[in-house]
C-alpha cells in the first residue's frame, strides 16, 4: 500500500515539474532580442541608492571594505590653460618707442661713446643702415639686430656702421689691442624686459664674401616695397572710412606706417650656409646657437681667431653678444667683438 502511495506521488511530482518547465519555456522564448533572458531579470531590481550619488555610472562596490560599500571618486577636471600674460617693457624705454616702435633694447660700453638705443626690423634687416632713430636719412644709421633673433637662440648679432668721428661702431676697433679689452671687460645691452651684462669673450678680424653682400639696389627695391605695401593699407582704410581717395607719398609715412616685422616661421634660416664649408669662419650665418653642434662651433672658432686670450670661456646654454663692424684690412673686411653673459 505504502509502495503504491509513494508511485503515485512522484506521477503527481513530476507532473507539476514538467507544467512549470513548460509556462517558463514559453515566457522565455516571448522575450525580446538582447534582454537578459535569465529567470532572475523577472524579479524586480532594488531601488536606487539616493543617499549618494556615484562618481561614475559604472562604480562598482569594494569588497574590502565590507558589503554594501561604495566609495565616492572626487573628479578633478584639468583646468583651462590661461593666457601669458603680456610682457611690459622697462620703464626707461616709453618715450623711445614712441618715436621708434621698433627699438629692441640699449647698448653700453663703459667710458666709451657706444651708449645707443638698437632697433630690430626682421622684415627688412637693414633699412635703418642708412637712417636714424627717427626714420630720417642718416649716413651714421642706426645700431640693428641681424634679423635672426629669437628667445633660446643664445646669440645677439648688432650691427653698426664704423664711422671716422667715432659715432656708431666707430671706436670698436679699439678692443683690437689687448690692453683696452682688458680695461673695457663689460658690455651692456639691455633688451625691451631685461638688463644684461656680457663679459668680453673674444675680438678678432674677418671678412665677407662679396656674393653674400646686400647691394644698394636690392635694398632700395625692398624698402619701396615695404613703403608701397603701406600706401596701399592706408588707402584701403581711408576707402573703408567713406574718405575722399587722396596721393599718398612715400616721405608722408610714419614708423609706425611701416611693417617691418616679420612672421617667425620656427626654423634655422641659415642652416645651409652653416653646413657649407668653404674654408672660413662666417660669424654672420650664427645667429641661431640652438643647437649643441652650432654653439659649440661658433664658441670654439671664435677663440681660434682672437686675437688676444681674455681668460673668459663660454659653456653649452651660455648667452653670446655678437658686435660687428667694418674694417679695412681687406675688403669687405669686418671687426667682431664677442661677449658672453654673465652668469
Amino acid at each position: 500500500m505504502k509502495t503504491k502511495i509513494a508511485i503515485i506521488a512522484i506521477f503527481i511530482s513530476a507532473f507539476i515539474l514538467a507544467v512549470a518547465g513548460a509556462a517558463v519555456y514559453k515566457r522565455t522564448q516571448n522575450a525580446p532580442s538582447g534582454e537578459n533572458q535569465n529567470a532572475a531579470a523577472d524579479l524586480p531590481l532594488p531601488p536606487p541608492d539616493t543617499t549618494q550619488a556615484p562618481a561614475f555610472d559604472d562604480e562598482t562596490e569594494d569588497e574590502s571594505e565590507g558589503e554594501g560599500f561604495s566609495e565616492t571618486l572626487d573628479v578633478v577636471l584639468p583646468e583651462s590653460p590661461s593666457e601669458p600674460e603680456p610682457k611690459i617693457p622697462l620703464p626707461k624705454y616709453d618715450e623711445l618707442l614712441k618715436v621708434n616702435p621698433y627699438v629692441a633694447g640699449w647698448l653700453k660700453i663703459d667710458d666709451s661713446v657706444i651708449d645707443v638705443p638698437v632697433v630690430y626690423t626682421p622684415g627688412s634687416q637693414n633699412y635703418f643702415l642708412h637712417r636714424d632713430i627717427e626714420g630720417k636719412d642718416n649716413s651714421t644709421g642706426t645700431l640693428f639686430i641681424a634679423i635672426d633673433w629669437e628667445d633660446g637662440y643664445n646669440n645677439t648679432l648688432i650691427y653698426g656702421h664704423n664711422m671716422k668721428d667715432g659715432s656708431g661702431f666707430g671706436s670698436l676697433q679699439k678692443f683690437s689691442k689687448e690692453s683696452y679689452g682688458k680695461a673695457h671687460p663689460v658690455i651692456h645691452f639691455d633688451t625691451l624686459y631685461e638688463e644684461k651684462e656680457y663679459e668680453l669673450y673674444a675680438a678678432f678680424f674677418s671678412q665677407i664674401d662679396e656674393e653674400e653682400l646686400e647691394t644698394e639696389e636690392d635694398r632700395d627695391e625692398k624698402d619701396q616695397a615695404i613703403e608701397q605695401t603701406a600706401i596701399a593699407k592706408k588707402e584701403e582704410e581711408a576707402a573703408e572710412a567713406g574718405e575722399e581717395p587722396v596721393v599718398i607719398e612715400p616721405q608722408e609715412l610714419t614708423l609706425n606706417d611701416l611693417d617691418l616685422h616679420r612672421e617667425f616661421y620656427g626654423e634655422d634660416i641659415y642652416r645651409q650656409e652653416k653646413d657649407e664649408d668653404n674654408g672660413r669662419f662666417r660669424y654672420y650665418y650664427f645667429t641661431d646657437l640652438s643647437r649643441r653642434e652650432d654653439f659649440d662651433y661658433y664658441a670654439e672658432h671664435v677663440k681660434e681667431n682672437a686675437l688676444y686670450d681674455t681668460g673668459v670661456r663660454a659653456e653649452w646654454g651660455d648667452e653670446f653678444i655678437t658686435l660687428s663692424t667694418c674694417s679695412y684690412q681687406v675688403r669687405n673686411g669686418r671687426f667682431v667683438v664677442v661677449g658672453v653673459r654673465k652668469k
